[in-house]
């Protein structure tokens, strides 16, 4: 909820996502939060002393009706030096009579003035966070008994939960990566086993199944990643790598 008694000044803070397509780069996004009409009224009154809620309200009722009939009949609205309004057809014509088409389905878009420009250039803000793109295991499961005990059996299949789990494009790949004796992930790929490509057998952004490669040494502990270059449809310049934050056991 707005605080109308909040200073007039920036008061947000961004995120920062890193760009898988350059190196040691980031893109800044900036949280969407709402503000209704109500709480612009609200505003309005705060800072103009004496001024007529209702009548402001009222007004702002009838300018909208105003855009939207302008908008309905085919006119680029200037909506207060801010942006202005358009519609454009949601579809391509494919037609071989083109002139007897009648074309049906529009959508609303907006292009913004210069002076909203010119004003948001001055605009600074901190930084909350910086989120990881790198796949998210948060569990590990047997599935055939759904356990998750941190045991996985050289007969069976193995289930990772999480997020950005889809494996995909070059390099990509599920691998058992070697728990050293102090504990941390053997950093040498060399000695990673990755599960045959053939062997996953569900391949979507938030679960992964796949064979245990019968490769693994039995009782000995491996941290599992999970490597890929998509995200959504896109496939990224520099696959990104996630580790489970536990090793697990390989039994028989």
């Amino acid at each position: 909820m707005i605080n109308v008694d909040t200073p007039r000044e920036t008061n947000f803070a961004v995120t920062l996502v890193p760009c898988n397509l350059k190196e040691h780069t980031y893109i800044a996004r900036v949280p969407r939060r709402t503000v209704s009409t109500d709480q612009l009224l609200d505003l309005v009154e705060k800072h103009n002393t004496g001024i007529d809620r209702y009548s402001v309200g009222h007004a702002m009722e009838l300018l909208k009706k105003e855009i939207l009939e302008q908008a309905e009949l085919g006119f680029s609205v200037d909506i207060m030096d801010i942006c202005k309004l358009y519609i454009a057809p949601i579809n391509s014509v494919k037609s071989l009579t083109p002139e007897a088409e009648t074309v049906t389905g529009f959508e609303a878009r907006f292009s913004v003035n210069d002076k909203l420009k010119e004003r948001l250039k001055k605009v600074s803000a901190s930084v909350t966070a910086v989120t990881d793109s790198a796949p998210l295991i948060s569990k590990i499961e047997n599935p055939v008994d759904l356990q998750a005990d941190g045991k996985l059996n050289l007969t069976f299949s193995a289930r990772l939960r999480g997020d950005k789990l889809q494996v995909g494009g070059e390099g990509s790949g599920v691998f058992f990566v070697p728990c050293l004796e102090s504990g941390e992930a053997e950093t040498n790929e060399a000695h990673w086993v990755k599960v045959q490509d053939e062997h996953l057998t569900h391949n979507t952004k938030t679960m992964l199944e796949f064979y245990v490669p019968r490769t693994l040494d039995t009782a000995k502990k491996y941290f599992i990643a999970v490597r890929t270059a998509l995200r959504g449809k896109t496939e990224l310049k520099t696959a990104v790598t996630g580790i489970s934050k536990i090793p697990v056991t390989i039994e028989e």
